[in-house]
């Protein structure tokens, strides 16, 4: 017998009384159905998560009162004479035979274990270590650190890619923004990169990462972490048009507060015309993330202009009155169209 949770058994029963009502199935069948499975007593899937969400904690705090303690470093620095270049070889050798190991591990036991996949949390550390400790070898190249943000990046995404690591992956998509940023700061030595500023620059970024998805998306390695990209690209995105639609193109925090709010209103109808297009994309895609990532992003982006226009001007109770409206007027529309395509 199927055992399944609360939420998957609500799912079933809903999908046989709709086909009961729609004479797909007879009352008889509908009852056998039933049947067929039970729900699991405990969700311990839940509080197994919690168990590993506790040791990923643990391992973290342990990783940082150990390895990034200097002091600790230099007793076994002086104990064993270790150079910045000998403890980068150590973490480099380290992180091999971690991967050895989870590959090996992965093969044993291929079906998917939230167990099997935090052990790449081990791997992701060491990595960490070992491009730290080549920078200081190295002194950063003179301060250009994107570079060593970049290893890690490179290094962290064929791992991701070879061991179809999610975590790995995310890791390689962590890593990238400060390498993009860092480097883009050092070939333009100051806060302009091609006559943009931050914000714009993430855009650009994000852009580049929807654009290597879509190359990649039919790959039999990416597939395993693709919608990792595709979601990170579009927060991405929206993330830097809302900081846009709030700083415009300013270099600096001095500049910005001589702009006038007029100015930005531009960027401000032009970041709100985004979370419309993107929102009414992921409806037609069927994209719930899209979908629900659209949303909260124009709740923010009327949140963030009512505070910058109108907090000072209007009475707090009609302005969350008409927003409220707003949303229901809103609800009530969608709720129509979805009517609409399921008739």
């Amino acid at each position: 017998m199927l055992e399944v949770d609360k939420k998957e058994a609500y799912l079933l029963q809903k999908a046989i009384r709709q086909w009961e009502s729609e004479s797909l199935i007879t009352p008889e069948q509908a009852g056998r159905l039933k049947e067929t499975w039970r729900i699991r007593e405990g969700d311990w899937q839940v509080v197994t998560l919690y168990i590993f969400i506790a040791a990923i904690s643990c391992a973290l705090m342990a990783f940082g009162s150990l390895v990034l303690d200097e002091k600790w470093i230099e007793v076994l620095r002086l104990k064993f004479s270790l150079t910045d270049g000998i403890i980068s070889t150590l973490f480099a050798a380290l992180t091999v035979f971690l991967c050895f190991h989870g590959y090996r591990r992965q093969h044993r036991h291929p079906d998917y274990s939230l167990n099997r996949e935090l052990f790449w949390l081990l791997p992701i550390l060491s990595v960490g270590v070992s491009v730290v400790y080549l920078g200081k070898t190295l002194l950063y190249l003179n301060g250009n650190y994107g570079v060593f943000w970049l290893l890690a990046t490179a290094t962290y995404g064929i791992l991701g890619i070879l061991l179809s690591s999610r975590l790995l992956w995310t890791a390689t998509l962590l890593c990238l923004i400060p390498a993009y940023v860092k480097l883009t700061y050092y070939i333009s030595g100051d806060s302009f990169f091609l006559g943009m500023n931050l914000p714009f620059r993430m855009i650009l970024l994000a852009i580049i990462m929807t654009c290597v998805h879509l190359l990649l998306r039919h790959n039999r390695l990416y597939k395993q972490v693709g919608d990792i990209t595709w979601a990170g690209s579009w927060l991405l995105l929206l993330l830097a048009g809302w900081m846009i639609s709030i700083f415009g193109n300013s270099a600096t925090w001095d500049e910005w507060q001589h702009v006038r709010q007029v100015q930005l209103l531009w960027w401000v109808a032009a970041f709100t015309v985004l979370c419309v297009l993107v929102l009414i994309w992921g409806i037609k895609k069927h994209d719930a993330m899209l979908r629900d990532m659209a949303v909260l992003f124009l709740l923010l982006d009327l949140y963030t202009r009512y505070f910058e226009y109108l907090w000072d001007r209007t009475h707090k109770g009609v302005f969350f009155t008409i927003l409220a409206l707003s949303f229901w007027w809103l609800g009530k529309l969608l709720e129509k169209r979805l009517k609409k395509t399921r008739g």
